[in-house]
């Protein structure tokens, strides 16, 4: 291991701010070298201690790590729930990513979630009808079973993706849960290219949640006249309003949908990309309750007599500069950590930009606005925490020298973070090297 020594100005320094930060290579602040040498020789005693107990406890490594659901769904969720990380990502940006092994809920998740948020009048013989569930296929290759396709009639056929956005639309004061089933097992910036750009064009625009569109106004224009038939089967031949918002800007991302899409961690799916990993949060799901449904009515699937509304589950903030000022206070720290593990990984391909900034901004403006959180710096590290998750360690593959400052960095304030790299490191092997997947 590379020497490392402290710089006696910059811990002066560090003395008169409140957070610590974080080099590589030449100095580390905030640690003396006794401290340091410590920290090196106890954070190698931890990873040869993992390695010693591979065998007999490689499933239960990551368990700190990931989150279980092993709870009812809650209609109030304070700061210690275990939903509470699931729904503020969800707030922060309506593209979530579970994975873990088959049996811990992963689909389950999404469709809890539009039971929990469906109206009586969206129940379908007893089925939520603000949920659809889309398997995905490996030779899905292009965006037609996505968008849909224009037959050689002329005819334009409307994927259940559409036609599930045009329900959005028409009930857009109720969340609409998408599942996208085992997400990777084709190329998601194949087929959910145009998802993936239109999610980055959302703005508010006189209290409207308006973005580019799916389809164009010329072309639902042009698809119209081809097919007197077409608003019928969307149940839109007396909606005028609706009509007319879809040949005037097209089918555009409704403001009440939330994608939810599934991956097994094993080798049948492809390894996503950094520019879906940009735009998504992952959730790993490591805890199964045996017990669950068994010892006590399953009240997750079933309808609620007041279903969790809109703004419950739905955010508002887009931006990382109107989290920021909400409390400059918070962003401030949350940025300098930023900024210390960007310096971290500046010397690998692993490095973020502005969504992940703007992400954990949001994440944790969010998160200090429910009722009774105290605003302190622990709270910010433990939103952090999960940002560094969810955000920013499902991008690494290799750098062993970087995933040792990683070690170091995280080992003081992110105690789940931490865990999750050593199991990482753990199961690293010759072949795959270290990986989140």
């Amino acid at each position: 291991m590379r020497n490392i020594t402290s710089s006696k100005t910059a811990i002066s320094s560090l003395k008169e701010r409140r957070h610590r930060a974080y080099k590589t290579e030449d100095e580390i602040l905030g640690w003396d070298e006794d401290t340091l040498e410590s920290e090196i020789r106890e954070n190698d005693q931890d990873i040869a201690n993992i390695k010693k107990v591979k065998k007999k406890r490689g499933t239960k490594k990551g368990a700190k790590s990931g989150i279980s659901l092993n709870s009812t769904f809650p209609s109030d969720v304070d700061f210690n729930h275990p939903y509470r990380q699931i729904l503020m990502a969800i707030k922060t940006k309506p593209f979530l990513l579970m994975t873990g092994m088959c049996g811990t809920g992963k689909s389950r998740f999404a469709r809890t979630l539009a039971y929990q948020t469906c109206p009586k009048y969206l129940q379908e013989a007893g089925q939520p009808g603000n949920f659809q569930m889309i398997a995905v296929q490996p030779d899905w290759y292009t965006a037609d079973e996505i968008i849909g396709w224009l037959s050689n009639q002329g005819i334009y056929h409307f994927s259940p993706f559409i036609a599930f956005l045009i329900k959005a639309w028409r009930h857009v004061n109720t969340p609409f849960v998408l599942c996208l089933d085992e997400m990777n097992l084709a190329k998601v910036e194949e087929y959910f290219a145009d998802y993936l750009s239109i999610l980055e064009t959302r703005q508010w625009i006189n209290n409207e949640l308006v973005s580019d569109a799916f389809i164009s106004a010329a072309k639902m224009n042009f698809y119209a006249e081809r097919d007197p038939n077409m608003w019928a089967r969307f149940g839109l031949k007396l909606d005028d309003g609706l009509r007319n918002r879809f040949l005037t800007n097209g089918i555009t991302l409704p403001p009440n949908l939330i994608v939810v899409g599934t991956a097994n961690m094993d080798e049948s799916g492809r390894r996503f990309s950094m520019k879906v990993l940009d735009r998504i949060s992952v959730i790993e799901m490591t805890g199964i309750d045996f017990y669950g449904g068994i010892k006590s009515d399953d009240a997750d699937l079933k309808f609620p007599i007041n279903p969790i509304s809109h703004d419950t589950i739905m955010g508002r903030l887009l931006y990382g500069k109107e989290a920021y000022e909400l409390s400059q206070k918070n962003g401030d720290l949350i940025i300098s950590e930023l900024q210390s593990i960007d310096k971290i990984l500046s010397q690998s391909p692993f490095r973020f930009g502005y969504r992940v900034r703007d992400a954990a901004l949001i994440y944790c403006a969010h998160n200090f606005q429910m009722p009774g959180i105290k605003d302190t710096n622990e709270v910010v590290y433990k939103c952090l925490d999960e940002i560094i998750l969810m955000k920013i360690l499902p991008r690494f593959l290799g750098a062993e020298k970087v995933f040792d400052n990683l070690l170091r960095f995280t080992k003081a304030k992110y105690p789940r973070s931490y865990q999750r790299l050593l199991y990482m490191q753990s199961v690293a092997n010759e072949y795959s090297g270290i990986s989140f997947w």
